[in-house]
């Protein structure tokens, strides 16, 4: 009898292990499937679905939509949603947070605009979406994509500060970014090193000299 109660024992001590086991693949997979990028307001970067399929950068169509925040019957602010979508069908999102945060007095025309510029002079356009204005002299921000062509994504171009109304400077390679505020302007200019979109140069100048120039 002793011995085949252990023969029991074992028995069930080993059904629990296997039930303990599935338990936690269960459990990890749907831990693992929580976290999207869809949930994030940036994506850090964005990837084809894993199939055998290698997406190339002119596989690439996009579109975007504002989904306004409403609070006591005003809206607040607005979400920008990118649609990435390959040759394939896959469709990936890209969310960016538009400028000024209160919307309600400001024209909607500029938010969400997509342009497809070379930013980092590849000769491979990439991907900005505008923001909008900061304030009532322009001043339009980007949110923008980095094509990575050995990656085969886009990664999100994160830089110390605001880019305000940039203009791509493909002779010099260099990224200008121009402030204004009343009479004042501010000039920015920025270049690659090490893979980074760093600060090489800043002056400040009046309308007029600017126009002079």
């Amino acid at each position: 009898m002793m011995k085949s109660f252990n023969i029991a024992g074992k028995g069930q001590f080993l059904l629990s292990l296997m039930l303990v086991a599935m338990t936690m693949v269960a459990c990890g997979n749907k831990a693992g499937n929580a976290a999207s990028t869809a949930d994030s307001v940036s994506a850090d970067s964005i990837t084809a679905q894993s199939d055998d399929y290698v997406p190339q950068r002119s596989d690439y169509t996009f579109r975007s939509e504002v989904r306004s925040i409403v609070d006591d019957g005003e809206v607040r602010w607005d979400t920008i949603v990118v649609y990435l979508t390959d040759a394939k069908g896959h469709t990936q999102q890209l969310f960016s947070q538009a400028q000024p945060l209160d919307t309600v007095n400001w024209s909607k025309g500029s938010i969400g605009k997509i342009t497809e510029d070379d930013w980092n002079f590849d000769n491979i356009p990439d991907l900005q979406v505008c923001m909008g204005p900061m304030n009532g002299f322009g001043n339009f921000t980007y949110d923008v994509w980095i094509w990575d062509d050995k990656a085969h994504q886009f990664n999100y171009l994160k830089t110390n500060g605001d880019i305000y109304d940039p203009e791509i400077d493909s002779d010099n390679k260099t990224i200008v970014s121009v402030w204004r505020l009343d009479d004042d302007v501010e000039i920015v200019r920025y270049k690659w090193k090490d893979g980074k979109l760093v600060e090489t140069e800043r002056e400040q100048l009046s309308r007029e000299e600017l126009a002079d120039d």
